[in-house]
């Protein structure tokens, strides 16, 4: 690896990334051969560690080593942080972009070598709050022959940690460091990017493309309000536009929980007996769910109540049945929250979660409280570290948090005209069994926009996909296994919407049990044809419910 070299800004804003210098060689021969010769092109490697002294327009950068990985299939190149590998040679670029003096967003660039780029850039970053490279993602887009890019949020943390955001020395929030993980350190390492993919392959990227979930499918809806010409195209699952009201609806369904010494927490063994019943309330149930199948087409439309598994006393009664204590944290989960001036706090989670990776092992934790929203309550909203959560006000606290914060944390934004004007098409997706992030926060976001703007409008450039009893971004019991990358590029570049009439504009996903199905624009489900195996998406069409 080469020795690491600073880059210094521009003295003013560059449109355009700065091509690489190439030089001519002078005509040779007699005076009358007017034939031209070819400019010498630069090798990969030169290509490649060229980026270490080239200067970045706007926005500082510093640190940039580069290596070129000469992957293959007999020599794979193991990605960070995970199992899998890339078989293909790239330049490896590292760096730390700068937003301001203050800010450290550590970046990592792939470029493919140029015979196997695909003319596009990628985009990604971390979920939760961590300070981390998707390093799972940057591979998938660099698969795909993709020049891609992934952050660390302008900070180093794991998980749900947000402590990188208080300084204990002045008892003070590093405001800088939030705003770059809000919003603005995606915006910085784009910009950076483009023009480090411009400069490596003497030619920008045709299209540029984001993809994220979570905290990270919240970084692509802060893109594409605030900052729509960075991409042509957005995939946001989970994305939370809404963060102060994720907070609270997450700290409500903690506090049910761990309120009165514990009174209403729930084991594992328990949430699955609840999960039983849903189901067989529910599933495949006439004018509820069409199929049995395992999974709840709207869970909403499932009218379940905790009561129906309390504790009677009868004789040989199940052990998992619930305390009255724990029937009323429940039903109170379920419900959210609104304040007495009747504004919803804590939004709704539908039944269908229950055995999902975060109601019964990230929330339930009275004595020493943990996840995003317990750091978020600590840290951004009260300063304190020591906070006592006994105290908190779920009447008014969410309310401070929404005139504080939303500013800062919310991509909450309706009008959407500035991305739809640059052509721009945004894929949203959730699933109706996310345990952590409540899918009701992408449907009001969904229909809100489409109050503003006009269904008519909305329609023109953006579709929402509801997936039945998948988890957080994947997982759970659906189909959680799947790739929207093909699908937006076809809508940007082709004009194709991916609307799952037929089989080139559908997307399939996959179970981890091998089932697979087609994923369908809200409020469409993909309904059973009536013959054929249940397992094979073929099978199923894309219907009103």
């Amino acid at each position: 690896m080469t020795t690491p070299h600073p880059i210094k800004p521009l003295a003013r804003h560059v449109s355009m990334a700065i091509a690489l210098a190439i030089t001519v060689a002078g005509c040779g021969g007699d005076d009358n051969d007017d034939t031209p010769v070819p400019p010498v092109q630069p090798t990969a490697a030169q290509s490649c560690t060229s980026l270490q002294t080239m200067k970045t327009a706007e926005f500082e950068v510093t640190g940039v080593t580069t290596t070129l990985v000469n992957a293959s299939t007999t020599a794979p190149f193991t990605v960070p942080t995970t199992t899998g590998t890339v078989t293909t040679p790239f330049c490896r670029v590292e760096g730390t972009a700068k937003s301001n003096a203050a800010s450290n967003i550590k970046f990592e660039l792939w470029l493919p070598v140029k015979e196997r780029w695909n003319g596009k850039f990628a985009g990604t970053a971390s979920g939760g709050s961590a300070g981390s490279i998707s390093y799972g993602t940057l591979a998938a887009h660099y698969r795909l022959d993709y020049a891609s890019i992934a952050h660390d949020n302008g900070h180093v943390s794991t998980g749900f940690d947000q402590t990188w955001a208080y300084d204990p020395a002045t008892k003070s929030l590093k405001m800088e460091q939030i705003v770059d993980w809000a919003s603005r350190a995606q915006h910085v390492v784009t910009v950076v990017g483009k023009q480090m993919t411009a400069a490596f392959y003497a030619s920008a990227p045709k299209y540029a493309y984001y993809n994220g979930c979570s905290q990270s499918g919240h970084h692509g809806m802060m893109e594409v309000q605030r900052y729509p010409d960075d991409y042509d195209g957005v995939i946001a699952g989970a994305h939370t536009s809404d963060w102060t009201t994720n907070m609270a609806s997450q700290a409500w369904v903690a506090y049910k929980q761990f309120e009165n010494n514990g009174a209403g927490a729930i084991t594992k063994a328990q949430y699955a007996e609840v999960n039983k019943a849903v189901l067989a309330k529910c599933d495949g149930k006439p004018g509820i769910d069409h199929l049995v199948d395992g999974v709840l087409d709207d869970p909403r439309l499932c009218t379940f109540d905790p009561a129906e598994v309390q504790c009677t006393g009868a004789v040989g009664e199940a052990a998992t049945c619930l305390k009255p204590t724990q029937v009323t944290a429940l039903r109170a989960m379920y419900q959210g929250h609104k304040t007495p001036s009747g504004d919803t706090v804590a939004v709704p989670y539908p039944v269908g979660l229950e055995t999902g990776t975060f109601w019964p092992t990230n929330l339930t934790t009275p004595t020493a409280p943990q996840g995003s929203w317990a750091d978020y309550i600590r840290y951004p909203l009260f300063v304190n570290p020591n906070y006592d959560f006994a105290t908190f006000n779920f009447d008014l606290d969410p309310l401070t948090a929404r005139t504080k914060l939303r500013p800062i944390y919310d991509a909450f934004e309706t009008n959407l005209k500035p991305f739809q004007n640059r052509n721009g098409k945004l894929l949203m997706y959730h699933g109706w069994a996310d345990s952590l992030i409540s899918p009701v926060l992408s449907i009001d976001y969904w229909n809100a926009i489409r109050t503003r703007m006009g269904a008519g409008e909305v329609d023109k450039f953006a579709r929402m996909y509801m997936i039945p009893g998948v988890d957080h971004c994947t997982g759970g019991t659906g189909t959680g296994n799947f790739s929207m990358m093909d699908a937006l590029a076809n809508w940007v570049e082709k004009g194709v919407a991916p609307d799952g009439t037929t089989a080139a504009n559908t997307v399939v996903a996959s179970a981890n049990d091998g089932r697979t199905r087609p994923l369908c624009p809200y409020p469409q489900i993909a309904k059973y044809k009536g013959t054929g195996d249940v397992k094979v998406a073929a099978n199923f069409s894309c219907q009103a419910p």
